[in-house]
């Protein structure tokens, strides 16, 4: 078993062996010299070898002397540990781990690192975009710490909290009929479209256009949406924040009888304990949506 050493000992003897006098080591630590030869005679005794030449007061003994690389790197590394253990405690370091809408990435990333990390340099920050059921899991199993996801219903295991609320419209190419601002749509003759299924479409549940659930057609990474889009293959449903606007072969419309929104959430899970410097990101990120919402949940009736 090992002996219990004070790490003040060991400060007090690299003191002591720099200094090459008790009497100035004392003055430095701000303790009287009685004080200082204890502590010493404390660790020999610890160690089982005297670190100093009993004959020659303050003189290194070859023990003390091969002891002393020893003991500089111990006390470094209990300094260096310290200072990691408060700057995480303070929210400054650490790893902490976001998962996002793809929408979300597109949107209003860019505006959450730029914020966070301009405030927390040393915080190492892994970002991952998934689906929202994905996202919904990862929180629950601890893979991340929080994420800014859709939800469709909340639960007791995770804690929510409303960023926007997105609104659903139906894209497709711009020639497409239904969208034209001048036209009523007949959701009679939706069956009569053909209709792309994404993984989106749920929101659509229980509204006039559900009929898009059972479309023959599903695609769930956007890239090959929008290229099925171009191509005339379909109409399809999706969040205003997931349409790309850069688009000039693409058209959305506003679905408003009734309108359809997409609640979107950041979330965190009730059970597994977060680093101090979560906190500090869920501030940036609720203020940041808070700043740009209206921009998020008010699109044009008709984006050309």
């Amino acid at each position: 078993m090992l002996p219990d050493i004070k790490i003040a000992q060991i400060n007090t003897f690299l003191t002591v062996a720099q200094c090459k006098n008790f009497r100035q080591a004392a003055s430095l630590l701000c303790r009287s010299q009685p004080a200082v030869s204890l502590a010493i005679k404390q660790l020999e005794q610890s160690l089982g070898a005297a670190l100093f030449n009993p004959e020659r007061h303050g003189e290194l003994s070859a023990f003390g002397m091969a002891f002393l690389p020893e003991a500089k790197a111990l006390y470094k590394h209990y300094e260096t540990t310290l200072h990691n253990g408060i700057s995480m405690a303070q929210g400054q370091s650490g790893i902490i781990k976001l998962g996002v809408l793809p929408s979300v990435a597109k949107t209003v990333l860019t505006h959450i690192l730029r914020a966070f990390l301009a405030q927390h340099p040393l915080v190492h920050l892994q970002v991952q975009d998934d689906n929202g059921d994905n996202l919904r899991d990862k929180v629950l199993d601890g893979r991340i710490d929080l994420a800014i996801s859709s939800i469709w219903q909340t639960e007791l295991d995770l804690h929510h909290t409303h960023l926007c609320a997105d609104r659903v419209g139906l894209v497709a190419r711009k020639a497409h009929p239904w969208m034209q601002i001048s036209n009523t749509i007949n959701w009679m003759e939706l069956g009569q479209q053909k209709l792309i299924r994404n993984g989106t479409t749920p929101l659509v549940d229980n509204t006039p256009a559900q009929k898009f659930l059972s479309a023959p057609m599903q695609v769930t990474h956007m890239t090959s949406l929008i290229a099925m889009l171009e191509a005339g293959a379909g109409i399809t449903t999706l969040p205003w924040m997931a349409f790309p606007k850069d688009n000039d072969e693409l058209a959305f419309r506003l679905i408003e009888e009734p309108p359809i929104k997409r609640q979107i959430a950041l979330l965190s899970s009730r059970h597994h304990q977060q680093m101090p410097v979560a906190a500090a990101l869920k501030r940036i990120i609720i203020d940041t949506f808070k700043r740009r919402g209206k921009h998020l949940e008010s699109p044009k009736h008709l984006i050309t």
